[in-house]
């Protein structure tokens, strides 16, 4: 956990759940991007690319673009992803 505060290492997906629950908050910046966004919602529930991929039934590498900014999901998968999300 030191390595987390002196800013070494960056805690990975599986904790974060547990951390904001700890912070009592979800550090979450309105300016991000819709990407960078998604990538916080999905880890703020614990879910690894792969896992919110099976999910949302596409690809992990579709998940990693729309997460990069590259690409945007379809209407199709935006309702899909809501679903998740909530």
């Amino acid at each position: 956990m030191h390595l987390w505060e002196k800013n070494r290492v960056t805690p990975t997906f599986q904790y974060l759940p547990k951390i904001i629950e700890f912070l009592g908050y979800c550090p979450y910046d309105p300016e991000w991007s819709p990407g960078k966004t998604l990538s916080m919602a999905r880890k703020y529930r614990g879910f690894s690319q792969e896992a919110m991929a099976r999910r949302l039934g596409v690809d992990p590498g579709t998940l990693a673009k729309w997460e990069r900014d590259e690409r945007r999901p379809g209407e199709e998968y935006l309702k899909r992803l809501e679903k998740v999300i909530r």
